[in-house]
């Protein structure tokens, strides 16, 4: 009997020791996989933040710049005094622009960049001083900004001619014929700053004394 008993309590304790390991192997599991769980949570939230840190480092990096705005700031010119004229009987804003820049032409430009004591265009007087700029172009070659920048002062000089009056109607319409020798296409670019009669009386010129060279 009492060996017996003595089996009962060595199984008993047995049992207990299993149960203790079995319980001990549990806890390790289960604590096993929830640290599992935390580090790939831990992983996966830490890519998340990468990502998120490298797409806001890209938004706020400069934005490339269309090649059409590069291209303008490329074209972009400076005009600057390089000599001083002091007038002498005789002469024109024509026959200034062809002794400094070798084209007549040219004189719109030339005009609007000096302050002169006379509202009219085609008059100047002896004494005064003219601000020689930089020459737009190059010989008969000139760049899309250069010969915008050589029409917008042959309508600023057309505005100037009409703004005196009807007497100076001949001088609008040669001035108009001679703007079209940079841009042949002129007269229908710029007309809806153009009087339509005056675009008429340049067509003409043009019709019939051909572009100038």
């Amino acid at each position: 009997m009492k060996d017996s008993k003595n089996v009962l309590h060595d199984l008993a304790v047995s049992l207990g020791v299993l149960a203790a390991v079995l319980g001990i192997l549990f806890l390790w599991a289960l604590f096993s996989g929830r640290n599992n769980s935390i580090v790939s949570t831990y992983f996966n939230n830490s890519a998340a933040a990468e990502q998120a840190l490298e797409k806001e480092s890209e938004n706020n990096e400069p934005k490339a710049e269309p090649q059409e705005l590069q291209n303008q700031k490329k074209e972009e010119i400076k005009r600057y005094i390089v000599k001083r004229h002091i007038v002498v009987g005789g002469e024109s804003f024509s026959l200034i622009s062809g002794m400094y820049w070798d084209d007549i032409f040219l004189w719109p430009d030339l005009y609007i960049h000096n302050h002169l004591k006379s509202e009219d265009p085609d008059l100047i007087y002896p004494d005064e001083i003219i601000d020689i700029y930089n020459r737009l172009g190059h010989g008969n070659n000139f760049s899309t900004q250069e010969k915008k920048l050589i029409l917008d002062a042959y309508i600023e000089v057309y505005n100037r001619y009409k703004s005196i009056g009807p007497e100076k109607n001949h001088s609008a319409w040669t001035l108009l014929w001679c703007a079209a020798k940079y841009d042949h296409n002129f007269l229908e670019k710029y007309s809806d700053k153009i009087d339509p009669e005056d675009k008429a009386a340049a067509q003409r010129y043009i019709d019939e004394e051909g572009f100038l060279d």
